[in-house]
């Protein structure tokens, strides 16, 4: 009888002992300092000291002005041997891409890890993950690239489809940009089609494609409906990026097109009739006094307005309100890529400093979101489509209004006493 209580009693301390050991987690970062854009690698090991019961509930690790992403074959399990004992392990890769050159820290995130405790419910517990640091860099010779791409290699070019050969008022043609980098994910690829603007056709523009792979690729499609007759140009494209295997900042160029078109000219809006053309004395003194007119408002507007108004547009670029208008424009067009990109750069605006799902969560709501997720993941190709890009302009602007208020609230000050 006292040695079945000597034995109860020893499984009791074991199971005790089981129930308060707690998991080993380690992250690692490598490297700790990157080029902007390019990956690296955070890789969160945890071990228990039975078998995992459910699967580990890791954090997103999403931080303003970065890229995360999870890369194929990212999990698999281990083993290791502590105090004698063999645990199990799991380890989970993540990507992280750096946007901007800056140090960049993630304070506070946690690791849900529930295991098995024989003889018992499984045991379930949070734990808190070590601060993660790293830091970006653009490299040196590549500071004036803007935007900033990174890559071993960057392909550009344009085809022209349509019948080229004769072309008369009311023909089109189509010129697809295509660009392929290997190197940065395609939300780095910045717009490809040249501003078209011709009296006498007509351009309209899909909606860009991008996708992920071996090569990050970006596609747009221009179309050109001629109105009336005579020459277009259309002047090439030129991208410069920082070659990673030759440490230099190269270029590549697609080739112009000129399309010859059969047909009337398009009329001339400034066209005048010649009669008019008669110069009399008044109004050759008219036109003197215009000139001289001019010339003054011209030295006012360059000595005087034209500095102020500088100061004035590069701090209005520079601001949230300008940030917010881009990432509106964005997101009603349908550019999921310039959304995200805006969206990021508006986020650095926002004071206290905060990631867009905590402005979200604190002056919108879950839905917001959910949304602004659902943008992420689609854009990386997780499997998720897009929100509306118009219904989320209208939560945004409402959850901005809401910040707008609660920050006037902040640093309205005081009412006096009435009687002192």
């Amino acid at each position: 009888m006292t040695r079945l209580l000597a034995a109860c009693w020893l499984v009791l301390l074991s199971v005790t002992a089981f129930a308060q050991v707690e998991p080993v987690v380690e992250v690692t970062v490598k490297p700790e300092t990157v080029r902007v854009g390019e990956a690296l690698e955070l890789q969160v090991t945890v071990l228990v000291p039975t078998w995992f019961a459910q699967p580990p509930e890791y954090p997103d690790f999403e931080l303003a002005n970065t890229v995360t992403q999870r890369p194929p074959d990212s999990s698999y399990p281990t083993s290791r041997t502590i105090n004698g004992e063999n645990w199990s392990g799991i380890v989970r890769s993540f990507r992280i891409y750096p946007l901007q050159a800056a140090d960049y820290r993630i304070d506070g995130a946690e690791l849900g890890v529930s295991y098995a405790n024989p003889g018992a419910a499984p045991t379930r517990t949070t734990v808190p993950l070590p601060a993660v640091r790293f830091s970006a860099v653009v490299p040196a010779g590549a500071e004036s690239l803007s935007p900033y791409l990174a890559g071993s290699a960057l392909r550009l070019s344009v085809s022209i489809s349509g019948d080229t050969g004769t072309l008369a008022s009311g023909d089109a043609v189509t010129l697809e940009y295509r660009a392929e980098l290997d190197g940065l994910p395609a939300i780095f690829l910045p717009p490809l089609a040249p501003a078209l603007r011709f009296q006498g056709a007509a351009v309209y523009a899909d909606r860009p494609q991008t996708t992920d792979g071996p090569l990050a690729t970006r596609r747009e499609k221009l179309t050109l409906v001629f109105e009336a007759g005579g020459e277009f140009e259309v002047p090439p494209v030129t991208l410069s990026y920082w070659n990673t295997e030759r440490g230099t900042v190269e270029q590549v160029t697609t080739e112009g097109a000129t399309f010859h078109v059969n047909g009337p000219a398009p009329a001339d809006s400034t066209a005048v009739d010649s009669s008019g053309n008669v110069l009399n004395w008044r109004s050759f003194i008219a036109a003197a006094l215009a000139g001289l007119l001019v010339g003054a408002l011209w030295q006012v507007w360059r000595r005087l307005l034209q500095p102020a108004w500088k100061t004035w547009h590069k701090r209005r670029l520079a601001s949230e309100a300008h940030a917010f208008k881009v990432l509106q424009r964005a997101l009603r067009a349908n550019d999921n890529v310039a959304a995200y990109r805006a969206l990021m750069a508006w986020s650095e605006h926002l004071q206290p400093p905060m990631h867009s799902r905590e402005f979200a969560l604190r002056y919108g709501n879950a839905e917001l979101a959910s949304a602004l997720d659902d943008l992420g993941t689609a854009l990386f190709g997780q499997g998720k489509a897009a929100p509306a890009g118009s219904a989320l302009a209208r939560k945004l602007q409402s959850a901005r209004q809401r910040y707008h208020k609660a920050r006037r609230g902040r640093t309205a000050p005081a009412l006096p006493p009435l009687n002192p």
